[in-house]
């Protein structure tokens, strides 16, 4: 069975994580992360940088708590996205 490495160690501080991801058009994976934060206001300033580097970029921030699904992925609910 594979375990994230962040999601055990979140278990284990039963602590909130957000990830930033940058929506792109091209590639297999339509988004790439662009941080990981245990703050929430953290993760919007990541966004705010992200948007003063281009004002049309597509973003997108997940929150886990750690727990992961029966095939090891990390359960996550979108908090926002543009």
């Amino acid at each position: 069975m594979r375990y994230n490495k962040v999601a055990t160690l979140d278990l284990i501080k039963g602590e909130n994580m957000y990830y930033v991801y940058i929506k792109q058009d091209t590639g297999y994976d339509a988004k790439k992360l662009v941080g990981e934060f245990e703050d929430i206001d953290e993760a919007y300033d990541k966004v705010d940088e992200e948007i003063a580097k281009n004002k049309d970029v597509k973003y997108i921030i997940e929150k886990t708590t750690g727990h992961v699904d029966i095939y090891g992925e990390l359960i996550s609910k979108v908090v926002e996205k543009n």
